[in-house]
């Protein structure tokens, strides 16, 4: 028998009032309760700056570091396999370094947090509204999708952590991608596993996605375990289309 999610507003019992910061905690502490109250009120920018600035902090810390030693490290394999001529890597070196080529990332950074929430909310808006059959608006797919983002803000303090240890971006696992063994450079079936691993079944990833599970089917109404397993089906085709991707674009053999 599935378990039906009980809908926001119940007959006599007042909806628990919560603050952004104590929304914010409930994410992480009490996940199936903290969507009281957004379907009136989606407060969806304070988490996405929270993320937005995390990341921003995270990736002005490590560029110097780990950035540019990566991107130049890769440009000194180009050099050796021929595609790009040695006469090249100074003027590479100066353009990666220099602090207009920092801003740019750092932009792309800012901007791409919130594209990526847009482009993660079609997946419960569809899941619901399609594959339930439930009335579920994109408005409210997107304030789940912003407000779960929360619980992604540890992976991206742990993969700056890394980053900065490691002064590389290369070979680095927040997953079970972690078990799979180490190859210089990484094979394209090594990398193809290693994003399904690491960025589609590890802890973290599933973490998220449950999350967004339960303020999805808190708001649309719709049965929790009908929304998990269909999210979770979703998500394993979406993430193995992109492991995939990930597989054919590696530089490795």
């Amino acid at each position: 028998m599935e378990t039906i999610t009980q809908p926001l507003t119940t007959a006599g019992v007042p909806d628990p009032v919560f603050s952004i910061w104590s929304r914010s905690v409930a994410v992480f502490t009490r996940p199936a309760q903290a969507w009281a109250g957004l379907e009136r009120q989606g407060q969806w920018w304070f988490p996405l700056v929270l993320c937005m600035l995390v990341s921003v902090i995270g990736t002005g810390l490590t560029y110097q570091r780990a950035f540019v030693p990566t991107q130049l490290a890769q440009l000194d394999r180009q050099v050796e396999a021929g595609q790009i001529r040695p006469a090249d890597v100074d003027r590479f070196e100066e353009q990666v370094s220099s602090p207009v080529s920092m801003a740019v990332t750092l932009v792309s950074v800012a901007v791409g947090t919130p594209l990526m929430t847009l482009a993660f909310a079609v997946m419960p808006w569809l899941v619901v509204g399609f594959m339930l059959g439930r009335r579920f608006g994109f408005r409210d797919a997107f304030v789940a999708t912003a407000w779960a983002g929360l619980v992604t803000i540890p992976a991206q303090i742990l993969t700056s952590v890394l980053v900065w240890a490691n002064e590389s971006m290369m070979y680095l696992h927040t997953g079970f991608g972690v078990l799979l063994p180490v190859e210089d450079p990484p094979s394209k079936l090594m990398s193809g596993l290693g994003t399904f691993l690491d960025y589609g079944i590890g802890p973290l990833p599933l973490w998220h996605m449950a999350v967004v599970g339960l303020g999805t089917a808190a708001l649309s109404g719709a049965p929790r375990r009908s929304v998990m397993l269909a999210l979770g089906g979703v998500w394993l085709v979406v993430i193995a289309i992109v492991s995939v991707l990930a597989a054919v674009f590696a530089p490795g053999a």
